[in-house]
C-alpha cells in the first residue's frame, strides 16, 4: 500500500490497520498476544534494554525503529528466549515466559512466535520444501501428508511453488527470505518476529520481501518488525515505537509519529532518514 487512502480502504476488511483514527481504548486482555513488563538486559556491564513495558495485540502490525545499537533486535530476541532477560517479565498469550524453564516447558511458548532472521538460517542440505516442513513434523507432530500439503500452500502464498524442490544454495537472497517467513508461518504462530528481514538483500531484491510482510499484515496477521524501512513503518504497522539506547523513546500512530514527533531524539532521527521517503 502506498498512500493512506489505500490504507483507509482496507480499513472495513482489516479493523486493526490504522486509518489514523485513535484506536480504541477498551481492547481487552485476552486480545494482548505479547507483554514485557519491566524488562532489562546486560551483556556484562552493558545495560542494552532497560525497563521495557511493551504489548502487542491481535492482528496489530508494530514496527520497531531506531539507530543501530538501539536494543531493537535484542527485545525481540527476548520475547522467544532467543536471550534470556536479565530482570522484569515476559508474557506470551498470557503465560509467563521464563528462560530458565526446562527446554521441553518452554518448547510450546515459544512455538507461538514465528521467527524471521536477518541470514535466512534455512538448512542447506535440505530443499525447499523439507526448509518449511521440518518444523510442523517434529516440533507439532503434524502427519507427513498434512505438513506437505500444508508446505506447498505456504510456498504458494510467498510465490514460490515452483521452488519446492529446490535447495537453498540456488535461489536468491529475496527468495531464500520468503522460504524463511514461509517456514515461521508453518508452525501456525499467533505473532510473527521479524529482525531487519531486508538488510541483507541486494536493493532490488527488498521490494519481494517487504510485498509478502504486506500481504500478511493486509490479511490480519500479528507482526513486530525492526526494521530500517521507513516506508513500510509508516504505510503498513499499526504503530511504530521508537527505541534509542536501550529504551523506548516514543509510540504512537505510524502518520503522527512520522510527521510530528513529540520526543527530540525522535525527531533528529527522523530528520536524517525522512529525505529518502517519497
Amino acid at each position: 500500500m502506498n498512500s493512506e487512502q489505500d490504507r483507509t480502504a482496507n480499513a472495513s476488511s482489516h479493523p486493526h490497520i490504522s486509518t489514523g483514527l485513535p484506536q480504541p481504548p477498551d481492547l481487552v486482555e485476552s486480545e494482548i498476544i505479547i507483554q514485557t513488563k519491566g524488562l532489562n538486559k546486560y551483556f556484562g556491564d552493558k545495560h542494552v534494554l532497560k525497563d521495557i513495558n511493551f504489548a502487542v495485540r491481535k492482528q496489530e502490525v508494530v514496527a520497531l525503529i531506531g539507530p543501530s545499537g538501539s536494543g531493537k533486535s535484542t527485545l525481540i530476541r527476548c520475547l522467544n528466549a532467543l536471550e534470556q532477560a536479565s530482570s522484569g517479565e515476559i508474557y506470551i498469550q498470557g503465560q509467563k515466559l521464563d528462560p530458565y524453564l526446562p527446554v521441553k516447558q518452554l518448547i510450546p511458548i515459544r512455538r507461538e512466535l514465528g521467527m524471521v532472521f536477518q541470514n535466512f538460517n534455512l538448512f542447506p542440505h535440505m530443499t525447499v520444501l523439507q526448509n518449511v516442513i521440518e518444523a510442523p513434523l517434529l516440533v507439532r507432530k503434524i502427519p507427513r501428508d498434512q505438513a506437505v500439503a500444508l508446505g506447498e500452500k505456504l510456498l504458494a502464498k510467498v510465490g514460490l511453488s515452483e521452488k519446492r524442490d529446490v535447495y537453498p544454495s540456488r535461489l536468491s537472497g529475496g527468495q531464500k527470505q520468503r522460504v524463511a517467513i514461509a517456514r515461521a508461518l508453518a508452525m501456525q504462530p499467533r505473532a510473527l518476529l521479524f529482525d531487519e528481514p531486508t538488510s541483507a538483500l541486494d536493493p532490488e531484491l527488498v521490494g519481494e520481501v517487504l510485498k509478502v510482510m504486506k500481504d500478511l499484515a493486509y490479511e490480519g496477521s500479528t507482526m513486530v518488525v525492526v526494521t530500517h524501512e521507513m516506508q513500510f513503518a509508516r504505510d503498513v504497522s499499526d504503530r511504530v515505537v521508537f527505541m534509542s539506547d536501550g529504551m523506548i523513546v516514543e509510540e504512537g500512530d505510524p502518520e503522527e509519529l512520522f510527521k510530528q514527533p513529540k520526543n527530540k531524539r525522535t525527531q533528529l532521527f527522523l530528520e536524517r532518514i525522512l529525505s529518502v521517503l517519497p
